[in-house]
């Protein structure tokens, strides 16, 4: 019963314009954002480059001098960005606060406003800032030195007090610091993250976590739109009844329509990683490098499998409560809150929606926090399907009381 659901469901998914949508939407999104060679960003460092790109670290001294930096550029124009509740909101203080402020960023540095204000005006004077390199360049390189008598909790406890003036959601929180700041990185440290993406990621887990972090984005969102088709179908068609009465268990039922969604909404996703990293595959063999031909199956079962799961999850169970598309307007809340909540483009899991990599490479980093990605996708892992009980609990209350959030429906005969 249940595998000739499943297949029925397979069948009618397929039929239906929304699925094609939404194969289209994903592969146009992430040939946009993949669609550039990234062969030219896997090749070995060689001494004496003029750059080596950047890493993160979180050395305290540079960690202090980095988030002081941004804290004086923040001050010196009165606006300060945070994102409470995960969106961008400008903070701009009043005369007493700024003071307050500035009095933490002389504590901290051991110079009075005046001199730091005139160091960052030479140090900003030396870069042709009429160019985006030179701006760029003039932004990175940017630091203002902690006192050497500062330790790193009494630095930590100044920006504890900056977040209490600036508020909810600014770059000094505790959370954002402990993630480290992006600082240049030297020809030991590029040649160590080199060897690393070759014997560990072999090239194509690199790629394929880039994949992830694109794909990520998009279904965050995008299969919403799958699981309430699916839901509202019978109501649209007017065959509720016909499929209350049905013989088949709740569960049974629910869950081939679930199944039949996670695997149709997952076999674009599987093709399109497997196409975009073909082409890395040969690379790597040119490289004389034995390529993971399994790394896209791998990083998409464990990275995007459970995001899509909860998606999908989601979307079943506020559609069969409701009745309604609101489940849509949840998803999409949620998905820009995980995203404008992120302190980092790179790490920082926790128990966010969107797991964010966007880099290629930092193999080792990712290695060392990897425990964190297992942790927040088993948790959604979990909830998807404590989600999806639910869902049949409220479908079999719908089947047998004949009852919806919005009134009698019907009565099934037993």
């Amino acid at each position: 019963m249940f595998g000739t659901l499943f297949l029925k469901e397979c069948k009618q998914i397929l039929k239906s314009m929304v699925y094609y949508i939404y194969v289209a939407v994903f592969v146009i999104f992430l040939s946009t954002q993949l669609g550039g060679d990234l062969v030219d960003r896997i090749e070995k460092p060689l001494p004496d480059q003029e750059s080596y790109g950047r890493i993160s670290s979180h050395e305290p001294s540079m960690v202090m001098e980095k988030i002081l930096a941004e804290l004086m550029q923040e001050t010196y124009r009165n606006s300060y960005a945070t994102y409470p509740m995960g969106f961008y909101k400008e903070v701009r203080l009043n005369q007493q606060e700024l003071d307050d402020v500035i009095k933490i960023i002389e504590d901290s540095s051991g110079k009075s406003w005046e001199e730091l204000m005139e160091a960052m005006e030479e140090h900003f004077e030396t870069y042709d800032q009429s160019a985006m390199e030179g701006a760029m360049a003039a932004q990175m390189e940017y630091s203002v030195p902690a006192r050497e008598s500062l330790s790193y909790e009494a630095f930590g406890a100044n920006m504890e007090k900056v977040c209490e003036i600036v508020g909810a959601g600014s770059s000094y929180r505790k959370e954002v610091i402990a993630g480290g700041v992006s600082v240049p990185m030297s020809y030991e440290q590029a040649l160590e993250e080199y060897e690393a993406l070759c014997e560990k990621d072999r090239i194509t887990g690199a790629v394929s976590r880039l994949f992830c972090d694109y794909a990520g984005i998009i279904l965050a969102v995008l299969p919403i739109f799958l699981g309430v088709t699916r839901c509202l179908r019978d109501k649209r068609a007017q065959a509720s009844q016909v499929v209350y009465a049905h013989e088949a268990s709740a569960a049974c039922i629910i869950g081939s329509r679930y199944l039949a969604n996670v695997c149709m909404a997952s076999l674009p996703v599987l093709i399109t990683s497997f196409v975009m990293q073909m082409p890395y595959q040969y690379h790597a063999a040119t490289m004389g490098i034995s390529p993971d031909y399994l790394a896209f199956l791998k990083y998409c079962l464990v990275w995007l499998l459970p995001e899509l799961m909860i998606v999908l999850a989601v979307s079943f169970f506020f559609t069969e409560l409701t009745e309604s598309v609101i489940s849509i307007f949840i998803q999409v809340f949620w998905a820009m809150a995980s995203l404008m909540g992120g302190s980092m483009l790179a790490g920082d899991f926790s128990l966010k929606l969107v797991a964010r990599w966007n880099t290629l490479g930092r193999t080792g980093e990712f290695w060392s926090q990897r425990q964190q990605l297992f942790l927040n996708r088993g948790f959604y892992f979990l909830l998807s399907f404590v989600c999806l009980i639910l869902t049949v609990i409220v479908y079999e209350k719908k089947r047998r009381e004949g009852e919806t959030l919005y009134g009698k429906v019907f009565k099934s005969r037993k």
